[in-house]
């Protein structure tokens, strides 16, 4: 069962999590102490500990975070269109924005999983887009391919692109999440 949270306390942990994603970035996660991020978050080791027991509890939660808003973000626009391709358009389109706007969250992340740290929410990427991809087959709007193969590759072509934007920040995101769009409409479009 979830903690429940004043609006005081949501808001301390958003500056914790938001102060630890600069550090992280800053100094790198073996530099990031609890001092460094009360610091950065502009109050005392005391109150960090008092809201997270320890620091890799803020990186659990750096972590969930980043998912939980993700999937918030992508859900919301791919409900919003009808047929399977725009859920494919918009899986795409929002994926890949979402990881161009929070590129800081995101490659704080990839420090902490690097370094041993939680790797994933528990959830499953692959499944749900490998439904979507069998269900617009079925329903004729997707040409014949292996929905599974297929959605590990789209998914190995986001979380590259998570790594390529974070490293590289005056690239072209338009034009980069175009193109990668247009590659899947292709491979999955009617003969």
């Amino acid at each position: 069962m979830e903690k429940s949270f004043t609006r005081t306390q949501r808001a301390r942990r958003e500056d914790i999590i938001s102060a630890a994603i600069v550090v992280i970035n800053r100094e790198g996660y073996t530099a990031a102490s609890v001092e460094r991020i009360a610091k950065e978050a502009e109050t005392s080791k005391s109150t960090i500990l008092y809201h997270f027991k320890t620091k890799e509890a803020i990186y659990e939660e750096l972590v969930i975070t980043l998912y939980h808003n993700g999937a918030a973000y992508m859900t919301e626009r791919i409900m919003a269109v009808e047929t399977y391709r725009d859920k494919l358009c918009a899986y795409l389109s929002s994926n890949l924005h979402f990881i161009a706007e929070h590129a800081a969250h995101v490659n704080a992340v990839h420090r902490i999983q690097e370094n041993g740290g939680l790797q994933s929410d528990g959830s499953d990427a692959v499944t749900p887009l490998a439904t979507l991809l069998s269900s617009g087959q079925k329903a004729g709007e997707f040409g014949f391919f292996d929905p599974l193969v297929m959605s590990l590759v789209i998914r190995a072509a986001v979380d590259g692109a998570s790594f390529h934007f974070t490293t590289h920040h005056n690239l072209d995101f338009e034009h980069y999440i175009n193109q990668t769009i247009q590659l899947f409409q292709k491979a999955t479009a009617l003969p």
